[in-house]
């Protein structure tokens, strides 16, 4: 009896296995579809590209920011949010903000200094910590390897990017995010975080 208990209960457990693969095909491998590849390689290029239009005067003008611990009540905060605003304005990004450490880069939140979105979060918005944050504030700009739902309007799907911010001297002191839309990934449900 013991014997026959043991080859049904293998044959359950292979059966569930079976049974639940064809529900996570798609991510099963980890390698994303062309399709999403090509939108997070463009969401990536796009917060490389305005990080770096960041580097020198704004991010000297972030630095005193955060030094000053006025918020958005820093003297240069609103020239800093019209270029954040400009870059909105110019490009498909939905979201467009820049991010500081509230404590260790591996561990704590970041949280928003200067936010050039339609509907901008106030400074100090803390945001949870994400791998995608130290790994940029480390140096090395990234997109996160799945897809999201919008709070505000759940049809609207995007993926977020992360590109280091440099003052005059070379120094990271913020990382510029910004959240694209990609509508495609309903197509690959495995890819969209829950």
């Amino acid at each position: 009896m013991r014997k026959h208990i043991k080859a049904l209960t293998m044959l359950m457990s292979l059966l569930l296995v079976v049974a639940f693969l064809p529900g996570c095909a798609g991510a099963a491998d980890g390698k994303m579809p062309e399709e999403l590849q090509a939108i997070a390689d463009e969401a990536l290029s796009i917060a490389s590209s305005f990080a770096k239009q960041l580097d020198g005067e704004w991010g000297d003008w972030h630095d005193g920011l955060v030094n000053s611990k006025e918020g958005d009540a820093f003297g240069d905060y609103e020239n800093m949010r019209e270029v954040l605003c400009g870059f909105v304005e110019e490009s498909d990004v939905v979201y467009l903000y820049a991010i500081y450490p509230s404590g260790p880069i591996d561990s704590a939140s970041f949280f928003i200094t200067v936010d050039g979105s339609e509907d901008p979060d106030e400074y100090g918005t803390e945001y949870e910590w994400e791998s995608g944050f130290a790994t940029a504030w480390k140096g090395t700009p990234m997109a996160q390897d799945y897809f999201w739902e919008d709070d505000e309007d759940g049809d609207l799907l995007l993926i977020s990017a992360y590109a280091p911010v440099h003052d005059s001297k070379g120094n990271v002191v913020a990382i510029l995010g910004i959240d694209y839309p990609a509508p495609e990934a309903a197509n690959y449900p495995d890819w969209i975080a829950e």
